[in-house]
């Protein structure tokens, strides 16, 4: 859980290191059990949409969020959701030449998309939407993970949407770089499995 946080609680991923304007609230929270991760995203925001259906599209330019684990500090999964539920997934070490995550990895991750898994696009209407998610330690496919319990691991959470109406990038841990990039690892915070 965040480092000497509760894990009941909610989070804000509300850190607008770009300053892009935009309405978006997105919240999270994490807990977990020896072999799974269990995250619920919470977002209000004017413009939702999503376009891609398919594992492995760019669904960051949807109405997007995002966590990205770190269990060494030298290599990262990415795990990004369209409000669907559709996913994107790589391991690296930066954003350039990321392996993807095949569909055989990503298939076992469960998702709850709270307005369910039809596209749609809601224009200038505030709306309120939530996606759980389950990722069992097997999409983990680079690291030796057997059970989470007493881990320390770097993330970060994100909500985001290249290409809605207003562009936004918002992170949980802030992030001081001239442009809008989630991967960097230097920002990702500090969770312990406890």
């Amino acid at each position: 859980m965040p480092h000497g946080e509760n894990q009941a609680a909610k989070y804000q991923i509300a850190e607008n290191s770009w300053n892009f304007e935009s309405d978006t609230e997105a919240m999270f929270n994490i807990a977990y059990e020896a072999r799974n991760i269990f995250l619920n995203f919470y977002v209000r925001e004017s413009n939702v949409k999503a376009n891609y259906t398919e594992l492995n599209q760019p669904v960051y330019e949807d109405s997007c969020v995002e966590f990205f684990i770190s269990f060494d500090r030298k290599n990262y999964y990415n795990l990004e959701f369209n409000y669907i539920g559709n996913i994107l997934g790589g391991y690296g070490n930066k954003r350039e030449n990321r392996t993807s995550l095949e569909s055989k990895w990503l298939n076992p991750i469960k998702t709850v998309p709270s307005l369910g898994s039809d596209r749609l696009e809601i224009i200038n209407r505030k709306t309120y939407w939530k996606l759980g998610v389950r990722i069992p330690l097997s999409v983990f496919v680079f690291d030796a993970i057997d059970d989470l319990t007493g881990l320390k691991a770097y993330c970060n959470f994100y909500k985001c949407g290249d290409k809605q109406v207003y562009p936004h990038f918002l992170s949980w841990s802030p992030i001081t770089a001239k442009e809008p990039n989630f991967h960097l690892l230097d920002f990702f915070g500090e969770i312990d499995f406890v």
